[in-house]
């Protein structure tokens, strides 16, 4: 059964507050909490097993630090269901498998072969296997990309897409990069909350479709190479001006 994410994120707002609402909470979700630990670990687990009981528990803190608004609860869960399990088997000496975490799988049916945005998956699983979400350095950077995102009308958990092919890759690493060229478009951008297809496609050469497709990943790369976000620039680096070397996935620089 899929979940509502609108009614999800009411209930846990409201077990945030109140210990009664908490614990029904909690049991209602059981279900999901072990589906989305399964996920996680890549094996069926039941609520007999440490890692239900780590997963519970982490629930329970992530409606502690939970802010609507900001994203949906269940996708904010899976983070710190993630890293308390990462933490427990790191202490138990055992490993943990790899996987991308993503809050719209974890907010309804689970799919195997979701493809989600390179850029999004990446830099959560880099929070997670950082360990606390609270404790981690890119956080700041994080909540400041949120804020400034939300004048653009995306949300960091909804970046719907991200280039895949090489070619693509290689198409938007030009766009972006006409975006930067004298005199640069960024303040227009930030002026009108509006990506610059038109001038940009007199810079280079590249379709209307593919600028509107890949919109909100542009946007996303935009602001993080203009703006003061030194952790996350290292996961666009290739996307800079004047930058020459060859264009490789997220996944090749998140793992070198």
């Amino acid at each position: 059964m899929e979940l509502n994410r609108e009614v999800e994120n009411k209930k846990a707002e409201a077990a945030k507050e109140d210990a009664a609402k908490r614990e029904s909470f909690l049991s209602e979700s059981e279900t999901h909490i072990l589906r989305l630990a399964s996920r996680i670990l890549k094996k069926s687990i039941d609520k007999s097993d440490d890692e239900y009981s780590i997963a519970l528990i982490a629930t329970s803190e992530a409606l502690d630090g939970y802010e609507p608004g900001k994203g949906d609860f269940w996708g904010y869960a899976a983070f710190v269901i993630k890293s308390r399990l990462y933490d427990m088997y790191r202490k138990e000496g055992r490993h943990m498998p790899e996987v991308s975490v993503s809050p719209d799988t974890f907010s309804g049916e689970l799919e195997e072969d979701d493809a989600q945005s390179e850029l999004k998956l990446k830099i959560r699983d880099k929070l997670s296997d950082s360990g606390s979400f609270s404790e981690n350095p890119v956080k700041d950077e994080i909540e400041a990309l949120r804020a400034e995102l939300d004048h653009y009308g995306i949300s960091f958990f909804d970046i719907d897409k991200s280039p895949r092919t090489a070619s693509t890759r290689n198409a938007c690493a030009r766009i972006i990069r006409a975006v930067f060229l004298p005199p640069p478009l960024v303040k227009a951008l930030k002026k009108t909350g509006l990506f610059p297809a038109k001038d940009v496609m007199e810079r280079e050469k590249v379709s209307r479709k593919l600028i509107d497709k890949y919109r909100k990943y542009l946007i996303t790369a935009t602001l993080i190479l203009d703006g003061d976000y030194p952790i996350l620039t290292e996961y666009v680096r290739f996307l800079k001006p004047g930058n020459d070397e060859k264009v490789i996935t997220f996944e090749e620089r998140m793992s070198s």
